[in-house]
């Protein structure tokens, strides 16, 4: 099976077992170009791209520069900025009463009043990422074990879109149904974020094939909410060495959680082309 059609089979495979679950498809794909300036020191450069919503609408463009040292067999470290354009799906909101003082309304229950709902449309905004990673690795027989620790700072840029809200109405019977209020346009403020990303990735080095298998697990913490695990991600996938200088890689992922505007539950299909010279 060549590499095209291996890449349409596992997507007919996830749509169709996404659609079943519930939780997204999307296509992920990257490129990008390695410049070696010693045998320690490299940079990079890269373009970026993903489509989500079953992989039908674009989710996502971004773009990278950055750079690595090596300093031991072992060990590397790397710094680098991401400049992001993504979409915010679409966002329901449940309202409720509240008194003067924004306090909730209570029943005689003592359960909160419904109110109606906001309907927050998708829209895009602009982020701008800067990341630092160090990385251990150890190999065991043909097992290769590396562990990525990222400091990720996120700054989102102030965007807006309209909202749609939806209120609690009295009928002329005297019943109450919730009925269309008015759209307005709700601002959605600049803000940071910081993530410590922490990723365990097991390599295998198969004897005379240019093929590497992978399998990997990734966990994000908030570091502003007392390392609260944000995301989990899971992959499995082979790099593809074609030449010393192109590399080709296919993977699937899975995405559990959500860190502020992005999705929650999502299987992807990765696919990623590297020069290096």
């Amino acid at each position: 099976m060549d590499f095209k059609r291996l890449l349409i089979t596992l997507s007919a495979l996830f749509v169709t077992t996404t659609a079943m679950a519930g939780d997204d498809f999307g296509l992920w794909g990257d490129i990008s170009v390695e410049k070696k300036i010693d045998k320690k020191l490299s940079l990079d450069a890269g373009l970026g791209f993903r489509a989500e919503e079953n992989a039908s609408r674009a989710s996502r463009y971004d773009a990278s520069v950055g750079a690595t040292y090596k300093f031991l067999k072992w060990f590397r470290m790397s710094a680098g900025y991401v400049y992001l354009y993504s979409r915010s799906p679409r966002e329901v909101k449940t309202k409720y009463q509240e008194n003067n003082d924004g306090s909730l309304k209570l029943d005689n229950e003592g359960q909160p009043i419904y109110d109606g709902y906001n309907v927050d449309h998708a829209y895009y905004r602009s982020k701008h990422r800067l990341y630092l990673d160090a990385v251990g690795k150890v190999k065991a027989g043909r097992f290769e074990f590396s562990l990525r620790e990222r400091y990720q700072f996120t700054h989102y840029m102030a965007a807006s879109t309209t909202r749609d809200r939806y209120r609690m109405e009295t009928q002329p019977d005297g019943t109450k149904e919730v009925e269309f209020s008015k759209s307005v346009t709700d601002e959605k403020r600049a803000k940071d974020r910081h993530y410590l990303r922490s990723r365990l990735q097991v390599t295998y080095d198969i004897p005379k094939c240019p093929l590497e298998p992978f399998v990997s697990c990734e966990l994000s913490n908030d570091l502003s909410d007392k390392l609260y695990l944000d995301k989990t991600r899971l992959g499995a996938g082979a790099d593809w060495k074609i030449t010393k200088q192109h590399k080709l890689g296919l993977s699937y992922l899975y995405e559990n959680g959500s860190d502020d505007d992005e999705g929650n539950g999502l299987h992807a299909v990765e696919v990623s082309y590297k020069f290096s010279f």
